[in-house]
């Protein structure tokens, strides 16, 4: 997987346009660290089976969340999505549709350093009918587009991938260690000097906290930011 250098947005536009000339979907994420694309569930240890722990979780929620999942969904899927995005750790992974968020997201982050935006040519690991089958069961691991229920995923350009655990390795496996998902996946580096030119760039075409996170959170995290409060 070939890394390329991003210092500008223009930059960055120029290279995700060149993207998947052939390809229906292209997915991006921006994240502080290289590689290790592994959702949150296995990220601290891999190699651990999560699975039953994440179906008692799952069932906890439903239990004393009652209330709170109004127009999360029937499903288990639908739950661990919306879960997912108030921060519980799930076997889900972000990425979105738009290059920008994903930019923003990378540079954004509070870790000093370079940073790193991850795009995938998606379109032969898009699960179609995934909201009907077992989420801890799949066969592969897959991309899902969620139900854009919620303001966050919506303004986001919400999507995931869905990993499994391998029985045959024993662990959950990053996706830039997957044969059959990396030769999907570019990698861009923006180096650390760079970051908050981008972000300026990126807030100057509405991209900014106020409109990832459409409430009052984003807004005032926004205007932390443009005050020149933020930490």
């Amino acid at each position: 997987m070939q890394t390329k250098e991003i210092k500008s947005l223009v930059e960055f536009i120029r290279e995700s346009d060149s993207l998947g000339p052939f390809s229906d979907l292209v997915l991006f994420r921006g994240q502080a660290k290289q590689g290790n694309l592994l959702p949150g569930v296995a990220r601290k240890n891999p190699k651990r089976d999560t699975t039953k722990e994440e179906r008692q979780i799952l069932q906890q929620l439903a239990l004393q969340g009652a209330s709170l999942l109004n127009g999360a969904g029937e499903t288990e899927l639908d739950r661990l999505i919306y879960a997912q995005h108030y921060g519980l750790k799930t076997r889900l992974l972000d990425w979105t549709s738009n290059p920008l968020a994903a930019l923003w997201f990378a540079c954004s982050d509070r870790c000093e350093g370079d940073v790193y935006v991850y795009s995938m040519e998606a379109d032969d690991l898009l699960e179609k009918d995934v909201y009907s089958k077992d989420p801890f069961v799949i066969a592969k691991t897959r991309v899902i587009q969620p139900r854009m229920n919620n303001q966050r995923i919506t303004a986001q350009s919400g999507w995931f991938t869905l990993h499994r655990y391998s029985k045959t390795s024993s662990s959950f496996v990053a996706l830039d260690k997957n044969p059959q998902a990396r030769k999907y996946l570019s990698e861009y580096r923006v180096p650390a000097k760079f970051r908050l030119s981008i972000i300026h760039s990126l807030d100057r075409h509405g991209v900014n906290a106020s409109t990832l996170f459409p409430d009052i959170g984003g807004l005032c995290a926004h205007l932390n930011w443009r005050h020149r409060l933020a930490l």
